[in-house]
This record gives structure tokens, sequence and C-alpha cells, in this order.
């Protein structure tokens, strides 16, 4: 089967427009005009055959009011904008409104997200940074391929944290064609790099990749198009930094004499681990290696956090539960059974970060929702996190049947869509165990 980006399915009326906005798009001389018109030629005649008294005067007031009516109706569909605006941001207004955005040119050398019809299914399809140069391709699909030409396609592969299937291609400046395939089916995508040949953030060639695209599309699917500059592996946030700070409190709170830290190479997680040690020094607790007796801190990135909440769940690393950084709130790091706990500064399945995960769905099919992603979301739409953060419990139940692998995705591979990529922890849930934690 071939496709092509343009076989996605259109929006055909804008999201809340009804009738009255298929009224609004008639050409110009259509139903409007006609209306109008007479509606005007009504009031006149009523008019003159009130003055008459042709006509038992019940009769023309009838008339008069059905013409008013009728001019009425012709004013509010003129002044009323088309589409009409939904008030309620976590109604599927907001979803829905992301999914007719989809159509929209990317601007040049910026990051793209497209829907193609690949096998039967509507998958997913983003690129980042969308500049010359290496890109990473992620593609809702478990057997996709992506490459510029089809005898040269590259076999992808799943990456801890993302339901997306993983290619890197190397794109040319100016307009190309990204060839897609997946489920039998193959498409095209026109990517437009621009001329400019700016670095793409380093991060997108480690293992923090994944977490800089889901940022990308979080950015994205709020509205903002405009060009990837940094990751978020890129540094350590004051929010976060305080976050850290506050669950080291925590833990001397419980009288936690020591604790274990897993970090990584990456900027944001050095300097990660080195503002734990010094809230472990001021609190008189010791960092040391993992034992029973401890918990166990991780400001590694999802990949480096995957392995150790797998460890932990098959007792190859011993933890006296899990304390997670912010950014690993992905489904990988907690779908493990290992004590994991995270400080946030939102609840996930509050109305406002269910419009982020039900907006991410439809435009990423199948995608998981995740911390790093709703940040995005969150700068772009201009809203400010919760002031003081608190502790959160991850636990899964098993439900026969729902099978989930170590990076949380199905275990029986094929497509991801529909409404199950909308949750952030499906079988399991993600509940407050604190209050809002001191920080400082």
């Amino acid at each position: 089967m071939i496709g092509s980006a343009e076989t996605q399915v259109p929006v055909a009326v804008p999201p809340g427009g009804g009738h009255l906005a298929l009224v609004q798009e008639t050409p110009a001389g259509g139903m409007l005009p006609v209306l109008a018109l007479a509606a005007v030629v009504g009031l006149v005649g009523v008019v003159v055959l009130v003055r008459r008294t042709t006509l038992p005067r019940p009769y023309l007031f009838a008339s008069g009011a059905v013409c008013v009516l009728v001019l009425s109706f012709v004013l509010g569909a003129t002044l009323r904008p088309v589409g009409g605006t939904d008030t309620t941001a976590a109604g599927h207004g907001t979803a829905h409104g992301a999914a007719a955005a989809a159509e929209r040119p990317s601007p040049p050398g910026t990051p793209v997200l497209r829907t193609l019809h690949l096998g039967g299914e509507q998958v997913g399809v983003l690129v980042v940074p969308g500049r010359p140069g290496r890109n990473l391709v992620g593609i809702g699909a478990a057997d996709a391929r992506a490459g510029t030409a089809d005898e040269a396609l590259r076999k992808g592969q799943r990456r801890p944290g993302s339901a997306q299937t993983w290619v890197t291609v190397d794109l040319p400046e100016g307009s190309s064609t990204l060839r897609i395939s997946a489920g039998g089916g193959t498409a095209s995508l026109t990517v437009d790099t621009g001329r400019d040949r700016p670095a793409a953030p380093p991060a997108l060639g480690t293992a923090d990749g994944p977490e800089c695209a889901a940022a990308a599309a979080g950015a994205l699917v709020a509205g903002d198009s405009g060009p990837l500059t940094a990751c978020p592996s890129d540094g350590l946030t004051a929010d976060d930094s305080a976050a850290l700070r506050a669950t080291v409190r925590f833990l001397a709170g419980r009288g936690t004499a020591s604790l274990a830290l897993v970090s990584d190479d990456s900027p944001r997680g050095r300097k990660a681990a080195a503002v734990v040690r010094s809230a472990a020094r001021q609190e008189g607790i010791t960092v040391s290696a993992p034992g029973r007796n401890r918990p166990l801190l991780v400001t590694a990135g999802w990949a480096g956090a995957t392995r150790v909440a797998d460890a932990v769940e098959s007792g190859r690393t011993p933890a006296q539960g899990v304390y997670l950084a912010p950014w690993n709130l992905a489904r990988s790091v907690l779908t493990p059974s290992a004590g994991q706990l995270i400080p946030l500064r939102f609840t996930p399945r509050t109305a406002r970060a269910s419009a982020y995960a039900e907006a991410l769905a439809a435009r990423l099919p199948g995608e998981y929702p995740s911390g790093s992603g709703y940040a995005a979301w969150q700068r772009a739409r201009g809203e400010e996190p919760q002031a003081r953060p608190r502790l959160f419990a991850a636990s899964t139940a098993y439900v026969p049947g729902t099978m989930v692998s170590a990076d949380g995705g199905d275990t029986g591979g094929g497509h991801q869509h529909g409404a199950a990529g909308a949750d952030w922890l499906p079988s399991g849930m993600i509940a407050p165990v604190s209050g809002p934690m001191r920080e400082g």
C-alpha cells in the first residue's frame, strides 16, 4: 500500500462550529445574502400591509417576527467566529483542536509532527530537530523503518520511556521526502529543514534523545512551532533542584541515616548529583552504595532510571524504595514494581494534565505522556506549575490479558494507537503520599 501525508483524514468542520460553521463557509453569493435580502423584503412588505390594513394584524405581526428572527440569525452567523470557542481547557475540544492543527505545515528548520495512514492505521510521526543533518524520527509502529529512499530504509528500535520506534535519518538542506514504512504500508512525508545549519542539541544523539523529542512534541501540541534549541537534560532547572533538596529533607525527617544515589553523565545528571550530595551533607545523611536498609535516589535520565527500576524489581539491586528525580515521570520508569516515589508539582490525572495527555494522543497516537512533555506543554501555554512539590507513589496492578513490557509497551507488538496511550500509567495509579514539601 502506498500513501502520502495527503492521505490523512481532513477535518471537514472546525470543532464546535456545527451547522453554523457550514453556513458561514458558504461561498460568496450563497445562503447568507439571500436570507438577508428575503428578510428585508419581507419586513418592508409587512410595513406596507400594516399601513393598508390588507390582512389581519395577528398574521402581519407573525410575519414580521419571522423576518426579525431570520435577520438575527444572519447577523449572528456573520459575527460569530468560525469554529466557536471552547473555554474548557481539559475538554475533548483540546484534543480535537490539536488534531486539526496537524495539517498545518511546519516552519522550515523546526520539528515536524504528522499522522500518516500506514497498514490500515493512523500512525504518528515525529521528526526532531527538523534541520539539515542527523534527525531523530519517532514512528508509532513497532515494525517501522524510515529513510530518504525506499531501497535504503533503516530499521528502528524501541527506547525506554517512549512508545515510538526511533530511527536516525540524515536529511539534506531544504525540502526533501522522508519515506516511512510500517504494517506492510509505505508513506511519504515532506520535510523542509531550511538552509541554516545551527548545531542540533547534542542530547538528541544520546540515550536522552526520546525525552528531548517528548519535550518537542509537548510544545508542538500546545501550538509552539519554534525551533528546538535545547533538551531537558542540558541543564538542571531551579524547580527540579528545589524538588530534589525537598526530597532529601523529607528522607531526613523520616530518620534516614544514609541513601544511595544513581546518576548519569549528562549535564543535568551531574548537577543533580551535586545537589543531592550537598543536601544530604546538610541533613547529616551519608551517600553510599545501594542496600536494603537505605532508599535509592535516581537522578539519571529515562534509560538509566528504567534500568534501576527493573533491577530493583528483580532483586538484583537492593533498595528501601526508589526515589525518582521529577523528570523521570515516564511510563517505563514507573511500570516495574520497585516502590517508586517521585516529587511532582502537579497531579497527573487532573483536568489540565489530562488535556495534555489527550492532545498528545490525538497528534501522536499511542505515545506516552511524560513529565518532560507536560513541562514543555505548560511553558508553551504560559501555565505555571504548583508552588510546592508533593511526593507521589506509583503502583501498577496486574490485569490478565494486559501484559506490559519493560519499557511500558504492549508485549503483543503492532501499532500503538487509540485512547490507551492517553493515560499516564494504565492499570496503575500515581497518587500523592505527602503534603506540599518544604523547599529552600
